[in-house]
């Protein structure tokens, strides 16, 4: 007796799966901030490749290709001074949650760089979500959150002050 197996699905070996890296400096804003604080969110850690060891990505190892998103309202625009701001497409700061520099936007408005600034209300957390993509076709989606740090008792950030 011959036994068959059939594979209807099988198409061949799966995609790779890149690696999606976040790092957020700093991870955290005050209370309040009203956008004064730059936040340089920095995926160039991200590979081609998915592997269980971090290593630099593999300059021959193929492109990928990255997608932010982020909760609450987003607009793109650069405070002049502390609440004294316009964005891009003429929105009030109090309609924003999330401020995207506009050099972390390519020509048709999307947010696809390795790298992205922006600064946040400080009204409440931001969630991240960046999704790289291989040429292969494998996707791979890291969240990070920029927390809310409340103010000390005298009303003061306590928080380092960036350099």
């Amino acid at each position: 007796m011959t036994v068959g197996i059939a594979c209807v699905a099988c198409s061949g070996p799966p995609k790779t799966v890149p690696a999606a890296i976040v790092n957020a400096t700093p991870s955290s804003v005050c209370a309040g901030d009203h956008f004064t604080t730059s936040i340089h969110l920095d995926s160039s850690g991200s590979s081609p490749v998915l592997t269980l060891v971090y290593s630099p990505p593999d300059p021959d190892a193929g492109a990928i290709h990255f997608a932010w998103s982020f909760s609450g309202a987003v607009c793109t625009g650069i405070a002049a001074s502390p609440g004294d701001w316009t964005t891009l497409g003429g929105q009030p700061a109090t309609s924003c949650d999330v401020l995207i520099d506009p050099s972390s936007v390519d020509a048709l408005g999307q947010i696809t760089g390795t790298d992205v600034l922006l600064s946040i209300a400080g009204d409440r957390p931001v969630d991240v979500t960046l999704v790289v993509t291989s040429d292969a076709g494998g996707t791979l989606t890291a969240r990070r959150t920029i927390s809310i740090t409340q103010l000390d008792d005298a009303g003061a950030c306590p928080l380092p002050k960036a350099d």
